[in-house]
């Protein structure tokens, strides 16, 4: 009876642990992306045009690991296509390429990353549809993508760009939120700027005018974050209120109501909020309390409440007081806590949207991801075995065939690597290890297997 007491709390401890790994997410329609605390890149969802960047266009249902590095920065998921920055400020993107928001110069799709020039003072990035912004670490704003229905890049142009362009000469750009067809950014003064096409209202400047040159919109010099999806804005100011404008059939402004606007509204009467995310149909946010809070659509729990119904106000999404960061695409949320676990709600069309390898069609409220896949893409598992297992020492790799080694790495269950051993070996000493529970990661032929084992 004991045993089976510590089994289960064993198997309660790890299942948490594992859940603990992850450092960032983005959200696209049928895609996510993410990196763990280690620095690795993982990716699942739809893959029609390569825009999970694991060399196929193969879906995935679980996360996956794109390619071996273990120094990536920042990630945004556009609709077909993925964009990321490395620790050393080199840009990299891959997938969808027609309109040039691959940005290396072609059309061709690409299916894995591939480095966008050689510039390496790539600060921020934000993808969407067809296109892409960026900024770089000297202030200055770079478009590239689509750009020939809505002037969404902000170059007073209709132009096409297949490689990143500036945009004006300013030097005080902060952040800036790319969406289908407008763009919204924020300079270091904390003013609030729009451009591209503002038929729905979407600038929130009191007008229905399109610009395809940055414009400032009012004069508040207030505002912390601002995020666009579809045919909405969403904006954070640094007094804890949140405002929004544009298109609200559905409530995704969250101000009670079903009616559009054309000028920034306030979001409730709080002042509490300190994150804000944004999709497609929905509207997300975080309060200073931690938890979690969802307005919008709700099509297949889009909003992760537990139901189906449809929020005109922003909805507490459970009680957990431990949310840091939360995003929604088009069909499905996702969300981080504070312990770096990582959850994903909404549909789940083929079983591959969430990321948790089951065929639900759907989940109301949010699921865990947990850190660990066996599933490597290019590899049979069961070719691969380790022993002994526990091991005091040493921990022997062998194959069911002949097999060149490329590395071996240990990892914590948390995600966290402690050991590493380069080259053609097939065991690696864990000695100095702690006693407890670890993964070991093999690269061959360019994939990835792990395990774990026990460390006595």
């Amino acid at each position: 009876m004991v045993k089976k007491i510590l089994f289960v709390l064993f198997f309660v401890w790890v299942c948490s642990a594992n859940a603990q790994c992850w450092k960032s997410v983005s959200v696209s329609i049928y895609t996510t992306l993410a990196i763990k605390q280690d620095g690795t890149l993982w990716a699942w969802g739809g893959n029609s045009n390569g825009e999970l960047g694991d060399g196929t266009t193969i879906n995935r249902s679980t996360p996956t690991q794109i390619g071996t590095a273990t120094d990536w920065k920042m990630i945004s998921a556009g609709e077909s296509h993925s964009l990321a920055i490395k620790n050393n400020g080199t840009l990299w993107a891959w997938g969808y390429n027609d309109y040039g928001q691959v940005g290396d110069g072609t059309n061709v799709d690409k299916i894995v990353p591939t480095q966008i020039g050689t510039a390496t003072d790539w600060k921020f990035i934000s993808a969407t549809y067809w296109s892409n912004m960026a900024i770089k670490n000297n202030g200055t704003l770079w478009a590239w993508g689509k750009n020939d229905d809505y002037g969404q890049l902000g170059d007073g142009t209709h132009i096409n760009r297949n490689a990143p362009v500036q945009i004006g000469t300013a030097t005080d750009w902060l952040k800036v939120s790319a969406g289908p067809i407008h763009t919204m950014a924020m300079k270091t003064n904390g003013t609030l700027w729009a451009w591209g096409t503002n038929t729905y209202g979407l600038f929130g400047n009191n007008s229905i005018v399109s610009s395809f040159t940055p414009i400032q919109v009012g004069t508040a010099t207030d505002w912390e974050n601002v995020l666009i999806g579809s045919y909405h804005s969403v904006a954070l100011k640094t007094d804890g209120t949140i405002w929004g404008t544009g298109t609200n059939y559905d409530g995704r402004l969250g101000d009670g109501t079903t009616n559009d606007r054309i000028v920034f509204g306030q979001i409730g009467a709080d002042n509490d909020w300190v994150e804000i995310g944004i999709g497609g149909v929905s509207t997300i946010a975080i309060k200073t309390t931690g938890t979690l809070w969802a307005c919008g659509s709700n099509y297949n729990g889009l909003i992760g409440d537990g139901t189906t119904i449809e929020r005109h106000v922003l909805t507490q999404i459970g009680t957990d007081i431990n949310w840091k960061f939360a995003s929604t695409g088009e069909y499905h949320s996702v969300g981080l806590k504070t312990n770096d676990s990582l959850f994903s709600w909404g549909d789940n069309s083929a079983g591959i949207i969430l990321g948790t390898g089951t065929t639900d069609p759907f989940s109301l409220v949010p699921v865990n991801i947990t850190c660990e896949t066996l599933e490597i893409v290019g590899q049979d598992k069961d070719s691969f075995s380790i022993y002994p297992n526990p091991t005091a020492s040493v921990l022997n790799i062998q194959f069911s065939e002949l097999t060149i080694i490329q590395n071996i790495s240990v990892m914590e269950i948390s995600g966290k690597k402690v050991l590493e051993q380069i080259g053609d070996f097939d065991q690696i000493n864990v000695q100095d290890l702690a006693k407890g529970f670890y993964i070991v990661s093999v690269i061959t032929n360019g994939k990835t297997i792990n395990q774990k084992f026990i460390k006595q």
